[in-house]
């Protein structure tokens, strides 16, 4: 399998857990490439940023996550980690 979308809106407009992170993520170490849509979601917490955008890179290295549509405190947040 080559690329997965999620569009995050469908599930909130704020996710701040970690453990949200790691829902989101079940199932999409199967991908080389995954689009985070954040279109909706007006922001997200360190915790959550965190687990996508550190510890799930770290992990698979070779996952592309790309992230889309995000405002900017949602920006800011995926910038920190």
């Amino acid at each position: 399998m080559s690329s997965k979308t999620i569009q995050l809106s469908e599930s909130g407009s704020e996710f701040y857990a970690r453990s949200e992170a790691r829902r989101l993520l079940v199932g999409l170490d199967k991908f080389k490439e995954v689009v985070l849509d954040f279109k909706g979601v007006e922001t997200v917490g360190q915790a959550f940023a965190d687990e996508i955008f550190r510890v799930f890179r770290s992990r698979y290295p070779a996952i592309h996550i790309k992230p889309i549509h995000a405002n900017e405190n949602v920006s800011f947040m995926i910038e920190r980690v």
